[in-house]
């Protein structure tokens, strides 16, 4: 009896352990992550998925607005964040797995618009600037002071605001740019950019919110850092021409 006990004991907590899933949330942001026929795509989300196959983890992605996606990974145990930039007002909200992709970000004006000449960030203050809410850019350009800026809840709205007159720079992942202009049915060569952000052109991470399980992040940096040794990473990187 106490044989046969103890084998539902082992077979009660065991399958548990082999039906390990993890909830990730992020947001619309091609070619970094995007959602096609209910599968995440883009370079960003085929890392994690590189990962959870490493760690034998499934993963259940869900796509919200960025604000939404950020709240959630900040308040909620064991939930998945990526694509999420590693700025200093974030370090201590967040358990950092590590950096998945290269991001620049740049200030764009019509190109049309020949009067605006933006050599040095002070030379956008007079400048009405597109961003979004929760984004990176905007925190950056708000703790920076003195910029107009009109912040919206989807980025891609800043497209067309641009070519509408409303705003005279967006502020834009360059990455993301071309794709989300081809998306949206609009014409790239409307489009030119005019300043680096260097300060905001560095690596896009994946993280858990504070009170996630240490134990299941230190799984996944262990993933992370596996797929980077085996080459997988570069592997993924190199299709989407990101070096």
């Amino acid at each position: 009896m106490s044989n046969l006990m103890a084998g539902l004991f082992l077979l009660a907590v065991s399958v548990p352990a082999l039906c390990q899933q993890v909830t990730v949330v992020t947001e619309d942001f091609p070619p970094y992550n995007y959602e096609e026929d209910g599968t995440a795509k883009g370079v960003s989300s085929e890392v994690v998925q590189a990962v959870l196959d490493e760690i034998d983890m499934e993963a259940v992605f869900h796509f919200y607005p960025w604000v939404r996606a950020y709240r959630i990974a900040l308040n909620k145990k064991d939930h998945l964040i990526y694509s999420i930039a590693r700025i200093p007002e974030r370090e201590d909200m967040f358990h950092w797995v590590g950096a998945i992709a290269p991001y620049n970000t740049s200030l764009y004006k019509l190109k049309s618009r020949k009067d605006i000449e933006i050599n040095s960030l002070d030379d956008a203050k007079p400048y009405t600037i597109g961003s979004s809410r929760a984004d990176v850019i905007t925190s950056y350009l708000e703790d920076k002071g003195g910029f107009d800026l009109d912040i919206v809840t989807r980025d891609s709205q800043n497209l067309h605001r641009l070519l509408l007159g409303r705003v005279d720079l967006i502020a834009y992942d360059e990455a993301s740019l071309v794709y989300k202009v081809q998306q949206e049915g609009l014409d790239i060569t409307l489009y030119e950019r005019v300043f680096r952000l260097e300060d905001l052109s560095d690596d896009l991470y994946m993280a858990f919110g504070k009170t996630s399980d240490i134990s299941l992040v230190k799984k996944f940096q262990d993933g992370l850092r596996s797929i980077k040794d085996k080459g997988i990473f570069d592997k993924i990187r190199q299709k989407y021409f990101l070096q």
